[in-house]
């Protein structure tokens, strides 16, 4: 679930928009899970974590995350 209190405006799109894609690809076995950073603030970071299927780390910013999810889907799913 994204929490909403102290993430960046900018960001606030962009997470749904990866939180669906997340979802689709994990539904699918592409891959094992994701989530994002967040510094001692609670403030979101531009970084993401996945879990690909073989259990490799991939670490991306927010607008590669994107991008990564939606081509993995596009060509295994």
């Amino acid at each position: 679930m994204i929490q909403t209190r102290k993430l960046k405006p900018e960001y606030k799109s962009l997470l749904l928009e990866i939180a669906e894609l997340g979802d689709k690809a994990y539904s699918n076995g592409l891959i094992l899970g994701l989530g994002w950073g967040e510094d001692g603030n609670n403030t979101t970071l531009d970084e993401y974590e996945i879990m690909d299927a073989s259990g490799n780390f991939l670490y991306l910013t927010l607008s590669e995350t994107r991008d990564y999810l939606q081509d993995l889907i596009e060509y295994l799913g």
